[in-house]
């Protein structure tokens, strides 16, 4: 697991890292807005950021971050404006943990922030995986309309034909229905 650390000193970035030491990850830290704006953010899993920073509270820049990355982001902010925080950020993904804490919590807190992240990237695969199915059940069903009008063939029919040619040619019935709707396109506004 890769970490990424932003706070106002290096005394903060190390006791947030010696907290994390239980789950053996690489951390890296950085306490200037410069540092911070040029780090490659690809690659980390958990993004940390322990408010305030040098020159902001660190809302804009975790409103920023939310671009940039697709890890975790952890704000740490005290305990009695977290909830404020939270509200502000909400859409980013970010979670707030409030100040003070213990170890075990910022441990819990990011192991959490890692299941949700992976569960989001699972759902977006899973979304893309059936809007690519719901456009092949499109063109599809564009290219049975075609069989249907010009072949006078019925729904089934027309449904029954695709698949048959798809298995014959060892294609997927996507690319046949594509096919039929080129031939068919100079006859039709498809």
């Amino acid at each position: 697991m890769k970490i990424f650390i932003n706070a106002k000193s290096t005394e903060i970035c190390d006791g947030i890292a010696a907290a994390l030491d239980e789950l053996n990850a690489e951390v890296t830290s950085c306490i200037t807005d410069e540092e911070a704006a040029a780090a490659d953010m690809s690659g980390y899993d958990v993004v940390i950021v322990s408010t305030p920073l040098r020159s902001e509270f660190g809302l804009n820049y975790t409103a920023a971050l939310c671009k940039r990355t697709d890890a975790c982001i952890i704000v740490l902010a005290k305990m009695d404006i977290a909830d404020d925080v939270q509200n502000r950020i909400k859409f980013t993904g970010a979670f707030v943990l409030g100040r003070p804490f213990t170890k075990s919590t910022l441990v819990q807190t990011v192991r959490l922030a890692v299941v949700a992240r992976d569960n989001m990237h699972r759902l977006e695969q899973e979304k893309t995986e059936l809007s690519k199915q719901l456009d092949d059940v499109k063109v599809i069903d564009r290219a049975k309309c075609c069989l249907i009008e010009y072949l006078n063939l019925t729904e089934k029919q027309a449904h029954r034909h695709i698949q048959k040619l798809a298995m014959d040619s060892r294609r997927p019935q996507r690319d046949i229905a594509e096919d039929i709707l080129r031939t068919y396109s100079g006859l039709t506004n498809v």
